[in-house]
């Protein structure tokens, strides 16, 4: 059966409306942040999580966050690869565009809500440094590794294939968001709040992208059209 062909205006509308709920969202957290609301059901959270350590979950989720962290830019320089070997420059482009623009915005949101990481709730089990939230992590985890996946799925023809790789970045980006809580570098309300803004920024470069794949299709049209006038 042969795969859907996917309209790039309609599905640039459904990643706008998606961008448009995880901003608000992000929005409405934020505030409860910074006006402490969340300080109590944070700490129950990481009381609750890390009573279920194990020396092997451990360890497992020190993995997740070396690679979410230390090999980000790699896998990065991988994907833009990948996108241009695949799909063109245009592809690559925006999603080195979208990295960059993730790892900004981050810096300037720790700045600007300067809260500070756990201390005293757990033991702190990797390296963290700077303002908490939100989770640079967690964030860049759903731009560098998320919608890498999502652009490079484009050009593969199966669509199990495509399911499997997309499932796979959704698993690994709610991996990297748990182990940044339960090794103690951040507050579970840094970690859903740098998915959200991940998620907002993702959607965004995503629709900038969709729209500029459709935009031509209205000039080749016209072009046909006078083609067969002048004929």
């Amino acid at each position: 059966m042969p795969d859907r062909v996917i309209d790039p205006r309609r599905t640039a509308t459904i990643v706008l409306s998606v961008g448009v709920i995880a901003s608000v969202l992000f929005v409405a957290l934020t505030t409860l942040v910074m006006l402490h609301q969340t300080a109590s059901l944070d700490r129950e959270l990481i009381v609750s999580l890390r009573s279920g350590a194990t020396p092997l979950l451990t360890t497992f989720l020190l993995a997740v966050t070396f690679t979410s962290g230390k090999l980000a830019v790699p896998v990065l320089i991988f994907f833009a690869a990948a996108l241009y070997w695949r799909s063109g420059a245009r592809a690559a482009a925006y999603y080195v565009g979208a990295c960059v623009t993730a790892e900004v915005l981050n810096a300037i949101l720790k700045h600007a809500v300067y809260r500070v990481r756990p201390h005293g709730v757990s033991p702190l089990l990797t390296a963290a440094g700077g303002y908490s939230y939100p989770s640079a992590d967690a964030m860049l985890a759903v731009v560098i590794f998320g919608l890498g996946a999502l652009i490079l799925t484009w050009s593969i023809r199966g669509g199990a294939v495509r399911l499997v790789a997309i499932g796979a970045a959704a698993l690994f980006v709610i991996a990297a968001a748990i182990a940044r809580v339960y090794l103690g570098a951040h507050w579970p309300a840094d970690v859903l709040g740098g998915v959200l803004a991940g998620v907002a920024c993702s959607a965004f470069w995503l629709r900038a992208l969709w729209q500029s794949r459709a935009a031509p299709a209205p000039v080749a049209l016209r072009s046909e059209e006078i083609s067969s006038a002048s004929g």
